[in-house]
């Protein structure tokens, strides 16, 4: 029999000015089901998804949904507490947190919507169910629920952490909880396993399996094809604004769904030749010894490191977020302290970033957001945001307007960010594009090193194709790269020699990069024998 739809998006279209993000879309969510949406960044992904959940107002279309006592009535979600009222929670790409509130806190002002709205006969959600009983919160109460849920659900995060302290991926999962905690049956993921371990994302499907096997209905939105082919039950396919394919799961490929998503075949980078082995090579260009470094909570980030990169060759760690990896990142570059130990850049000690910088390294933030981009700056202002692109476009210290216009143009046209508006601001692209502009700036330098830190992080499978081509290409110009990332899968295709990353260790993992489960123990902290016992079993 088939199911009822709790969701429906006709003709749906909306434009900014001239440019339409959104081009007469229609989508249904049958309830009980894991849908996947694919595209390229700038597909309109996000946007239909902001339609949804109350951030934008369709410029055309209706969208209706399907309430608890079975009404169909039309959706007019003018914010996102209207829609939470009707039930759809939205996990965002970029996420909506208070950065210098707790994770608690945070929690409290999810729930709050939930009290200042209209919800009738709610779930037996206990943490919903308290949200509306309650005129205020108490702190107590705000760690209890959060808590409570973080148990619940098995996504474990302090509640007394304040936001802006966390790494990514905790910050991902108090998003994932402020969803849950709502009792949505509409559950909206905007790329909910980026910064996931195998193991990780195996127990975060098993959760979103019991919320559908609870009639709950998932919107699932990720550039990876293992896990759309593993988790969904149909797939849409957005390219440009319009949809261009829906079907169920298994009826096309991985490598048919990328061409539907890009419009033509889309082949994989392979990592030729091999760098040359570490005894042979005596060009160090980062060295790091014994380094310890502190994180924000005064915790042991980084405990005793030391490792070296040489040239035409890419060190790749890969690691669970939040073992340390953005620490050692910023540690390398001068924006965090080291408790002891040295780092050593082409046989020198730069002091501070820009000493760092001057040495020829480029650097690629975990968080555009709040590093990689000014989201008020426009495009042009944000691709040259760098010392070096500055002196080039600069004659007797002033900036030559043409030759800035012209390096910006020609950027966008390379790195394909879109819409190809340098005079709009970085606040106005999607997440991938905002990366875009990132690695733009930061790649075409071509440096000596180039610090990476999960550089395709919510990026389209022809934009991640795009920045590995680049990274191939420094190592054969003989540059040197540390890429830095959760996705395993990209450390494995990509790298010369292999490092995993755990409770602020460096583990070498070369000789177990064919072997999965072993990698996956070894990012969740498990001990040799812990290993040696998992393996034998």
């Amino acid at each position: 029999m088939e199911k009822e739809n709790i969701l429906e998006l006709r003709n749906v279209t909306k434009t900014f000015g001239d440019f339409v993000a959104v081009d007469s879309v229609d989508f249904a969510l049958q309830t009980g089901e894991i849908h996947a949406i694919l595209g390229e960044n700038g597909a309109g992904k996000s946007t239909l998804m902001n339609l949804i959940y109350g951030l934008y107002q369709p410029s055309a279309g209706r969208i209706y949904v399907t309430d608890r006592e079975g009404w169909r009535r039309r959706l007019r979600a003018k914010s996102p507490r209207d829609a939470i009222v009707s039930g759809i929670g939205m996990v965002h790409q970029h996420f909506m947190l208070v950065e210098n509130l707790t994770v608690a806190e945070n929690m409290t002002l999810s729930l709050g919507q939930v009290r200042r709205g209209t919800a009738e006969n709610p779930s037996e959600n206990s943490a919903y169910k308290k949200a509306l009983g309650k005129f205020r919160f108490k702190k107590e109460d705000a760690i209890h629920i959060t808590e409570e849920l973080s148990e619940q659900f098995g996504l474990a995060v302090d509640p007394s952490a304040l936001v802006r302290t966390l790494s990514v991926g905790l910050k991902q999962r108090v998003e994932i909880l402020k969803a849950l905690a709502v009792d949505a049956r509409i559950l909206i993921l905007d790329e909910p396993t980026a910064v996931l371990s195998p193991q990780e994302v195996e127990g975060f499907f098993t959760i979103l399996r019991k919320l559908q096997a609870d009639g709950r209905a998932i919107i699932f939105i990720s550039h990876k094809m293992k896990e759309v082919l593993s988790i969904s039950d149909r797939i849409t396919v957005l390219r440009r604004g319009k949809k261009v394919y829906l079907g169920p799961t298994g009826e096309l490929t991985a490598r048919e769904l990328a061409r539907e998503m890009i419009g033509e075949e889309v082949n994989e980078v392979e990592r030729s030749g091999n760098a040359p082995l570490e005894s042979e090579v005596s060009d160090n260009v980062l060295q790091l010894s014994n380094l310890t470094v502190r994180g924000s909570r005064d915790e042991i980030a980084v405990s005793d490191v030391s490792m070296a990169t040489h040239r035409g060759e890419i060190v790749g760690i890969a690691g669970v977020d939040g073992n340390g990896q953005r620490e050692l990142a910023e540690a390398i570059m001068g924006l965090r302290h080291s408790e002891s130990g040295t780092i050593s850049i082409l046989d020198t000690d730069p002091k501070g970033t820009k000493a760092v910088r001057q040495r020829g390294v480029g650097y690629i933030p975990e968080d555009r957001q709040t590093t990689g981009v000014i989201a008020s700056f426009s495009v042009t202002e944000n691709l040259l945001l760098n010392v070096t692109h500055l002196e080039n476009i600069a004659h007797w210290n002033v900036l030559n307007q043409k030759r800035k216009r012209n390096t910006a143009e020609q950027l966008i046209a390379d790195y394909d960010i879109r819409p190809p508006i340098g005079g709009i601001p970085a606040a106005a692209l999607s997440g991938g594009n905002q990366q875009k502009i990132v690695l733009a700036r930061e790649i075409s330098l071509q440096p000596d090193l180039l610090i990476a830190v999960n550089p395709t992080r919510g990026l389209d499978v022809n934009a991640a194709r795009y920045v590995h081509e680049n990274l191939l290409v420094q190592r054969e110009r003989k540059k040197s790269v540390l890429l830095i990332s959760t996705e395993l899968d990209e450390v494995l295709l990509l790298s010369d020699r292999l490092f995993v990353m755990s409770r602020g260790k460096l583990i070498e993992a070369t000789a177990q990069r064919d072997n999965i489960e072993a990698l996956g123990l070894l990012m969740t902290g498990e001990t040799d024998k812990d290993l040696g016992d998992n393996l034998a079993t």
